[in-house]
């Protein structure tokens, strides 16, 4: 007997479930949120083949690349570090 293929999507979201967990992301503090980043990252790496786990890692690199902690208008003013 086969069985149904797995998957990581259920058929119906519960968009408010989702819309409350994003709410008290934002309540966290930014090392916890990163704490809770690497977590998340961990376990969907247990789901995904290589192919697909690369492809995640180079569309973090490029959002990492594209966040910034300190705003455009003030970057100027620091002293750059060698």
């Amino acid at each position: 007997m086969t069985q149904p293929s797995r998957t990581t999507e259920s058929i119906s979201r519960d968009y408010d479930g989702i819309r409350e967990i994003m709410h008290k992301i934002k309540e966290l503090t930014v090392p916890d949120r990163a704490t809770l980043a690497v977590g998340l990252l961990g376990h969907l790496a247990t789901l995904m083949n290589k192919s697909q786990m690369d492809k995640l890692m180079a569309q973090l690199t490029e959002e990492v690349t594209r966040v910034q902690d300190v705003p455009p208008t003030r970057r100027s003013e620091q002293p750059k570090q060698d």
